[in-house]
């Protein structure tokens, strides 16, 4: 026979109501109120249960799939206590729906006393299954629990955490006050050194902040700043790039000839600009700057102040400057940048296909409006002999994602409803505490961009569920997307997917890495058992850790 619906009740038999099956309840307020109910709630045939593949094929159909960042395997090792909640049918109900499709099939003869044993069976199926809810009723709620537990973790990993990441203003306040001045008085001499010596067109610099302080992600105090000072405009709007290296996220610079600006002083024979000559030139024009400042009168802003150039390393882009005041020791990267031409390079083109699920096509376009620079770091060993290549920079889109609506969307109050930053905090401060009990050396290679675009990764492949109440779970995710990541001894750049992070030419740590795996493992294991990892249980009053540029290093 058919398996229909209803068109009459039987004798004794209930009639359909819209809403869940038989034997499936939403919350044991319902079950109890049903309990009470004198009409009992019947399943038609057809709408019997379907299974866990067809629910995934119609939902499917109908909707796009979810991408939420973990699971019930994150915390509880799986969805078991879901699943509990269904009380499943009993054979009576089973042979209830039998005879309701016997009762509909006008070939068979149905007597009074055949619906008295049919209602009988159907009350008997009724007292079965109330009885098994009330069972399920006065079982403890696992879930329930647990959620509880993660709740109280959840609370005491941002007590811990507000301790280190939050940089109050006075700190901010104090230290603008010195580091402001003294890049806004280096970048005024050079531009007027750079006019008397006719290249004031490549050194009018634009000044452009970077790093995790000005993305508000230090785990650390103060100390450090990074400041890009951008070679922009018309004498770079006609540079033409060569992709040379786009597997170590290396490109070459060429200058047309018809561009005749001062940039033409600092090409190679093949008419391609050395980052090497135009590194020099700046760190001379720095120098100078500094040591005209010194010799100023009571107007400078370096009265009082201890100021001195560290030398520099090889390969590093940056010139670095040395401050103190009284206890106060910070250090100032300025480093030299190119802003190149749009569109992006080639070797950029694939990121779209790994943010598609997280960011509309108006957000990528406004993420590729952001300029992109070179800075003039130096290529890997044997890679580079003629020494033209730069390396990419997308410091800024970085920071305008981290610091912008995308990544860190806020409420009416401008406070964060994600917990993406504070994830990336814990991860930061895990290992900074590393460094610092000297688990992993600062030699190690292994650095904060790994953990920021590991973060990246995570929030891609599943940009749903970053709720704030959610951080243990995030954070157990990110842990684990950066574990496959070490063991696989692969980790694609965020915007170039071809380049590795982890590749032998350009990461020189890879026996460190089995190190740094097993120090966040601890810390998840802590996590899933629900206790708040010693590496994370900050004090609530931390002492100052200003005055060595190797501490702000580790950040």
């Amino acid at each position: 026979m058919p398996r229909c619906g209803l068109k009459k009740t039987p004798a004794g038999g209930p009639k359909w109501k819209s809403g869940l099956p038989a034997g499936y309840r939403k919350h044991p307020s319902q079950t109890a109120r049903e309990e009470d109910s004198s009409k009992e709630t019947a399943r038609t045939p057809s709408e019997k249960t379907k299974s866990p593949k067809t629910e995934e094929r119609h939902s499917e159909g109908n909707s796009e799939k979810t991408y939420g960042p973990v699971g019930e395997k994150y915390l509880s090792g799986g969805a078991e206590d879901e699943s509990k909640t269904v009380v499943k049918e009993t054979p009576d109900a089973e042979t209830e729906n039998d005879k309701i499709r016997d009762s509909q099939n006008p070939k068979d003869e149905e007597t009074d006393s055949g619906d008295r044993r049919r209602g009988s069976s159907r009350s008997s199926s009724a007292r079965s299954q109330r009885n098994t809810n009330t069972a399920s009723m006065c079982k403890p709620n696992k879930q329930a629990i647990r959620r509880s537990a993660e709740q109280c973790l959840r609370i005491s990993l941002q007590k811990a955490m507000s301790n280190v990441v939050r940089i109050s203003q006075e700190d901010r306040s104090d230290t603008s006050k010195i580091y402001n001045p003294i890049i806004d008085s280096i970048a005024e001499e050079i531009k007027k050194t750079a006019k008397n010596e006719g290249e004031s067109d490549i050194f009018q610099f634009q000044r452009l902040n970077s790093g995790s302080y000005f993305e508000r992600l230090k785990v650390d105090t103060t100390d450090e700043y990074d400041i890009m000072f951008c070679i922009y405009g018309k004498v770079v709007e006609d540079l033409e790039l060569a992709e040379m290296e786009p597997s170590l996220g290396m490109v070459a610079v060429k200058l047309p000839e018809n561009n005749k600006s001062s940039l033409r002083n600092y090409v190679t024979p093949d008419g391609f600009l050395s980052p090497q000559k135009l590194l020099n030139r700046f760190r001379g024009l720095v120098e100078e700057a500094v040591s005209t400042l010194k010799r100023a009168e009571a107007d400078s802003p370096f009265k009082g102040l201890g100021i001195e150039l560290e030398e520099q390393k090889d390969g590093c882009p940056a010139v670095t400057l040395m401050v103190s005041k009284e206890e106060i020791q910070i250090s100032i990267d300025l480093v030299l940048a190119l802003e190149l031409p749009k569109p992006w390079p080639q070797c950029t083109k694939g990121w779209k296909d790994g943010v598609k699920h997280w960011l509309t096509q108006p957000e990528i376009r406004a993420v590729k409006r952001t300029a992109l620079h070179t800075v003039a770091k130096s290529a890997p060993d044997d890679t580079d002999p003629a020494g033209v290549l730069w390396r990419l920079s997308f410091s800024q889109t970085e920071k305008d994602l981290f610091t912008g609506h995308i990544l860190n969307p806020t409420d009416n109050g401008n406070h964060a409803t994600t917990c993406r930053k504070d994830c990336l905090r814990c991860m930061k401060y895990i290992k900074l505490q590393s460094m610092l009990l000297e688990v992993i050396g600062p030699d190690c290679g292994f650095a904060s961009y790994h953990l920021k675009t590991a973060l990246l990764h995570a929030i891609a492949n599943r940009p749903d569920g970053w709720q704030k109440e959610n951080l243990v779970t995030c954070l157990v995710y990110v842990i684990d997307e950066l574990v496959s990541f070490i063991d696989e001894r692969h980790l694609p750049h965020f915007f170039i997917p071809g380049y590795n992070l982890f590749n032998p030419a350009v990461f020189k740590g890879q026996e460190h890495l089995d190190i740094v795996k097993e120090q966040y493992l601890r810390v998840r294991r802590q996590l899933i058992q629900g206790r708040l990892p010693q590496t994370l249980n900050v004090p609530s009053r931390r002492s100052s850790t200003r005055g060595t540029k190797q501490n702000s290093q580790t950040t």
